[in-house]
């Protein structure tokens, strides 16, 4: 969609319960209606409904308790690694010579997989060569018309206000009875490196970029990155998808993360930056990935480091020429965030 022609509807809060009610009925009739007697089709419907804001209504699903508590536990508590410097790009890691280099900075891929009759998404995949084009941005706090009170802004509008070749999504945010606005992110974040927020939730890890373009993931502090390992980027959230070459998710059903709208970010051992956005949660185009799913496109794709930022409706992809992503929120362009990955 032209980002010229994209409407500026104002979301409210009843439209957006309400397109919410609506979502979670056709996700329950198409995952679990021909298939309810499935006990593996109803832990994936659980695990689906717990990374929503309305992970209450899991206990629907007529999963045990005991075994909704355990999904809960996977997600509070994913496995978690350190990346070594040994097998991330380092410094002496050439960009592609200029026979095999792109012709373009970025490559968008679009990504289209069947899993299984009831199991199918579609997104897209950015790649960017140099990792020296890839910055995080924060939000200016734009006024809401009207309120006076502080929003995040859409990520066609981070685009659009930096001059920018594309953005994905980057941090979570707080979002208190729905009424956060997307303002202020929630977990670790560095910029320039700078400490904005140095606190990181549960069994959240890091992801960012140092200043000679090696991306870092696991569990460090904000000096640490910031002092120790010249960090200039970072974000955190969870769960990590593949670290120091190993795929974190081989052989694992993850059905405690469900089936949802994802974004990813990994890099290659050439020094590549990989983006991936997938969408979901909509019965005729994506139903959404898994975190096994998204794991085995950043392999596919060549990341020997990667990591899941926040999904659901924040997983967006904009180019300066159009919005890439078929958004599940009532309005097409996604919603407010804090902050995005920013490509210049």
């Amino acid at each position: 969609m032209e980002l010229s022609r994209v409407k500026s509807t104002r979301r409210t809060k009843q439209k957006s319960k309400g397109k919410v009610w609506l979502l979670g009925l056709i996700v329950i009739a198409i995952l679990a209606g021909g298939y309810f007697a499935s006990y593996n089709a109803r832990l994936w419907l659980a695990g689906s409904l717990l990374v929503t804001q309305h992970h209450h209504w899991a206990k629907y699903t007529l999963i045990p308790e005991k075994k909704l508590e355990e999904l809960r536990q996977d997600m509070a508590n994913p496995e978690m690694e350190n990346s070594t410097t040994g097998d991330s790009p380092t410094t002496e890691a050439k960009p592609p010579t200029q026979k095999h280099a792109p012709k373009e900075p970025i490559e968008i891929i679009p990504v289209e997989r069947k899993v299984s009759g009831v199991h199918y998404f579609k997104g897209h995949a950015l790649i960017v060569h140099d990792p020296s084009r890839v910055h995080l941005v924060q939000t200016t706090g734009t006024k809401r018309s009207g309120k006076g009170l502080p929003r995040g802004e859409f990520i066609s509008e981070f685009v659009e206000r930096t001059g920018a070749l594309a953005a994905v999504n980057a941090s979570g945010f707080y979002d208190p009875n729905w009424m956060g606005y997307g303002e202020t992110p929630s977990g670790l974040v560095i910029q320039d490196g700078k400490i904005l927020s140095a606190a990181t939730g549960k069994g959240e890890t890091v992801v960012g970029l140092t200043f000679d373009g090696k991306l870092i993931t696991g569990n460090y502090s904000a000096e640490q990155l910031v002092k120790e390992m010249k960090v200039r980027d970072a974000v955190s959230f969870k769960p990590q998808l593949i670290v120091n070459g190993e795929n974190l998710f081989t052989g694992k059903e993850a059905t405690s993360w469900g089936i949802a709208p994802r974004t990813a970010m990994g890099q290659t051992k050439e020094g590549a930056i990989i983006f991936i956005v997938i969408d979901g949660r909509q019965p005729t185009h994506s139903l959404g990935a898994s975190m096994t799913d998204m794991a085995n496109l950043m392999e596919e794709f060549g990341a020997v480091n990667a990591m899941a930022l926040d999904g659901g409706t924040s997983s967006m992809m904009v180019t300066k020429e159009k919005i890439l992503t078929s958004s599940s929120n009532d309005d097409e362009r996604g919603r407010w965030l804090p902050n995005a990955w920013v490509v210049f």
